[in-house]
């Protein structure tokens, strides 16, 4: 596996999480203003009586599609949280791989490798320095998130 290819990976779709979630809040109302109750609960023990769900096929279907989209939710914001915490600890102790990290992955994804070494501080001719800077955000952020696994195989 290729970690460092990995987490370029990770950090380009980190961005597009945001616009994901968006698109998963506006499917989830959807749904509940059709008319599914927006949080479905199983039996409720603390009732004696016998509790019947008598609910119609296309019903079923609209409830298991939010419990879905939920799941999708979740899971999305757990890796938005995963993805935010590394960068957040790389910029506790290592600001430059972060602002690095952050400028050619997240916020300006399209600026080039010369824009970023200017916006650093670098001089657009010290290229080498940049792509060094490159490599060692992304085998901080490797690591950070794969663990000792990645440190073996970078």
């Amino acid at each position: 596996m290729n970690y460092i290819k990995e987490c370029e990976e990770i950090l380009k779709s980190h961005r597009k999480l945001y616009f994901a979630l968006q698109t998963l809040e506006k499917r989830k109302n959807k749904l509940i203003i059709k008319g599914i109750p927006a949080e479905i609960s199983g039996i409720d023990y603390s009732k004696p009586s016998i509790q019947k769900f008598d609910y119609s096929e296309d019903a079923m279907k609209d409830i298991y599609e939010l419990l879905d989209v939920n799941a999708q939710i979740n899971e999305t914001i757990e890796e938005m949280t995963l993805v935010n915490n590394i960068l957040d600890d790389i910029e506790k102790e290592k600001m430059e791989l972060c602002q690095f990290l952050k400028l050619k992955y997240i916020t300006d994804y399209k600026k080039s490798l010369g824009e970023i070494a200017k916006i650093l501080g670098y001089s657009q001719e010290s290229t080498k320095t940049i792509y060094n800077l490159k490599n060692e955000a992304l085998k901080e952020f490797a690591i950070r998130y794969y663990g000792a696994r990645a440190i073996y195989f970078m």
